[in-house]
């Protein structure tokens, strides 16, 4: 359970920052991309834990994040995994809006996650699924996307939150929750 989300809230805002400075103007190399992953992963995480301690509104809970997604062509194994030109059909791309649980469980729970360079071998973007959708589609997020997800969450802060006794459930049900920020993104 988090008692108090600033903190949380706060280090998410540093990695939208930290977009910024760092992924989106440095030369990609290991450090980089190892670095990019751990901090993609704890971000998402940290989205997952305010959610599931209702320290964001109903309305960013329930946003929706544009990604780009690409059928699955063939089988995807622990050995050919990051050939993703042959195993997914990335020339016929689609927009998908993505529910952000689906989004943080896929990055979280992620079978391949690739990083994207531009022509200047700066990451521009990531991408990613699941064990359970591995071989059914590829996702791709835009960086500029993620940041923009990331800050969105990282200033949302409930200003109400009433709860009422749930006898099934032998515990608190949140009833209501209202927060200053109340429109999606994307």
């Amino acid at each position: 359970m988090i008692w108090e989300s600033s903190y949380w809230k706060e280090d998410l805002l540093k990695f939208s920052d930290k977009i910024n400075r760092v992924y989106l103007s440095t030369a990609y190399d290991e450090d980089i991309a190892v670095e990019f992953e751990k901090d993609v992963m704890i971000a998402m995480y940290s989205v997952r834990k305010l959610v599931e301690a209702k320290k964001i509104s109903p309305s960013t809970e329930l946003m929706e994040i544009k990604v780009r997604k690409f059928e699955n062509k063939k089988e995807v194994t622990r050995l050919n995994w990051h050939r993703i030109k042959e195993l997914y059909d990335l020339d016929k791309p689609a927009n998908e809006n993505m529910k952000m649980s689906y989004l943080y469980n896929q990055i979280i729970h992620s079978y391949i996650f690739l990083i994207s360079l531009n022509n200047e071998e700066i990451i521009e973007g990531f991408y990613f699924n699941s064990d359970k959708t591995k071989d059914q589609k590829l996702f791709y997020m835009e960086l500029k996307e993620l940041k923009e997800y990331i800050n969105f969450v990282g200033n949302d802060y409930p200003i109400e939150e009433r709860y009422e006794y749930n006898k099934i459930i032998e515990d608190y049900a949140d009833v209501a929750r209202k927060s200053k920020k109340t429109d999606g993104i994307g």
